[in-house]
């Protein structure tokens, strides 16, 4: 249950009492209960400071903003309230009944590209994109960790460096920049995205490129998708000009996501050698 002062809030704001409170799993950044009162059946989000991390940052006043213009398409859940006191940042919004997102490939692809279409709400900042940015990102990352000198890494930043260079999106969109397995709750009117805490105006392969992370896959996931998987998800995403900018950023995706998986490793947070090696596996055959 949170603190007294976080209830108290959430009271004050509800016009009464929260008659149950469960906490909900799967989230990792922040802490999230489901709560049911008069009020109906709701989500309070209490984001935790410090939670950010070198690719995802942790935005209560972005996500507010995105829920509050993506909600009315069904395109993420309702916001309630945001609430600010001495428990810091906390965010209340309507629950989603469903499972998180399994195997329905075709569904994630249309669904992704459908945020890609929408208008992004104000103030949203412009997320960097290309492969000199994602080879700077990389190496930025490796910078704080105790493994960076990793040989594989080395010989692997070699290889992508020597790849043709893919200059920035020359359209940025709206993107959700981590839509994983967990973030994707499949409801009666079809799949939704939550965890809005990190959204940007940037490159389309942001998201493309989380989906076909094994690292991500494995973590969220529980389970890596098949290289058919990754083949129809790709074709399912119904623009072929995106898709192929993806394919010539691959390397450079994989490339990074094998520096954060060395990141996470030493930082607690779910990730180990094998992630790395896969990352660094996945780039080796597209380099």
């Amino acid at each position: 249950m949170p603190g007294p002062d976080l209830v108290a809030a959430v009271t004050a704001e509800l016009a009464g009492p929260v008659e149950t409170w469960v906490p909900l799993r799967g989230g990792r950044t922040n802490r999230v209960w489901r709560m049911a009162g008069a009020a109906g059946d709701l989500v309070l989000k209490l984001y935790l400071p410090g939670a950010e991390t070198p690719l995802f940052p942790n935005d209560p006043e972005a996500e507010f903003r995105i829920l509050s213009r993506l909600a009315p398409a069904g395109l993420a859940p309702s916001p309630v309230a945001r609430l600010k006191g001495a428990f810091g940042h906390a965010l209340i919004y309507r629950f989603l009944e469903g499972p998180t997102w399994d195997r329905d490939l075709v569904a994630m692809a249309r669904l992704l590209h459908r945020v890609h279409g929408m208008a992004p709400p104000q103030g949203l900042g412009p997320l960097p994109s290309g492969s000199a940015e994602l080879r700077a990102q990389a190496r930025g990352i490796l910078s704080r960790c105790r493994g960076a000198a990793d040989p594989a890494l080395a010989r692997l930043e070699t290889r992508v460096a020597a790849r043709p260079a893919v200059p920035p999106c020359a359209a940025p969109r709206l993107i959700h920049r981590d839509p994983v397995a967990g973030n994707v709750i499949d409801t009666a009117r079809g799949p939704v995205l939550i965890d809005w805490q990190c959204p940007a105006l940037g490159d389309p392969c942001e998201d493309l490129a989380i989906v076909l992370s094994p690292f991500m896959q494995r973590a969220y996931l529980g389970h890596l998708l098949t290289e058919d998987e990754a083949a129809t998800f790709l074709a399912a995403y119904p623009d072929a000009e995106t898709v192929a900018r993806y394919r010539r950023l691959a390397p450079f995706f994989h490339w990074r996501m094998a520096a954060y998986a060395l990141w996470c490793e030493e930082n607690g947070r779910d990730a180990g050698p094998t992630d790395r090696a896969r990352e660094i596996s996945a780039a080796a055959r597209l380099a």
